[in-house]
């Protein structure tokens, strides 16, 4: 494991420790100090609001930019694989988010009727205004990105001999050509899907001879979430991952369509 990989996941482990010990601190010393704990409380939580909802709005940005674009666009080539993701599955996610969003309106346009001791959004505090607005932010994003993929059905993965298209989430720069990959390779980096506690997980990374002309293709502010998750993934790495491919997404395929992204690119490289 590099040595990067290893700083990552002690520093994950920590911030578990930190939240941890805060929990407990929150739990045995409120009463004492009360003013401290609110407004280290708050600092916190306007912290949060500030990172998530900067990746929430780019990535809204995003969608909403997406929504008039030919995913598609710049394919060239005969296409030798193109995955789409279950059109009756988006549908369920989007009917499922657009019945929950009614669920929580109908709930509380009619708490005043149900509860005498409702208060409106306009009467709670500072933090719980802040964090009900990330909620509905996020919310938003999601049922805007699941509804433009389930209209469009656009596929999230295209392979050529001229380059590839990868689209996890709908998300993507978009075709990206073999002569402007520079390598092609299996690596790990910090994860936390395991159960247990950060661990690591096997990665295709995808380094770029000019990644800058492919983050232009996103906002500004996905553009700069983009850069800096490179440059972590790429400290991780030993080398250049300025894309990361996800073995998961494939499942049963992923060997395939590995080894045969690995063969286009080396025939590109002649």
């Amino acid at each position: 494991m590099s040595n990067a990989r290893k700083w990552i996941r002690w520093i994950q482990f920590g911030a578990i420790a930190v939240v941890v010990g805060a929990i407990a601190a929150d739990a045995l010393l409120e009463d004492r100090y009360p003013g401290v704990f609110a407004m280290v409380e708050l600092g916190f939580v306007m912290l949060v609001v500030l990172v998530v909802g900067f990746g929430v709005l780019g990535l809204g940005w995003q969608a909403l930019s997406d929504l008039t674009r030919n995913r598609t666009e710049g394919v060239t080539g005969p296409v030798e694989v193109s995955l789409h993701a279950p059109r009756a599955g988006l549908w369920v996610v989007v009917a499922i988010l657009v019945l929950a969003s009614a669920a929580v309106a109908a709930w509380y346009f009619t708490g005043a009727e149900r509860d005498p001791d409702f208060l409106p959004i306009s009467a709670w505090d500072l933090q719980s205004q802040v964090i009900a607005g990330l909620f509905v932010l996020i919310w938003s994003v999601l049922l805007l990105g699941f509804a433009s993929m389930a209209i469009r059905r656009a596929p999230w993965f295209v392979l050529t001999p001229r380059g590839f298209l990868y689209a996890p989430g709908g998300m993507s720069p978009g075709f990206v050509r073999w002569e402007d990959v520079t390598n092609l390779r299996e690596t790990e980096i910090v994860s936390s899907r395991d159960r247990d506690g950060p661990g690591t997980e096997r990665v295709l990374a995808v380094g770029m001879r000019d990644p800058s002309k492919y983050r232009a293709r996103y906002n500004p502010m996905l553009g700069l979430l983009v850069r800096l998750g490179g440059q972590l993934h790429a400290a991780q790495t030993d080398g250049p991952a300025d894309i990361l491919i996800d073995p998961a997404d494939f499942g049963p395929r992923y060997d395939e369509i590995r080894a045969r992204m690995e063969a286009l690119h080396a025939e590109a490289q002649r």
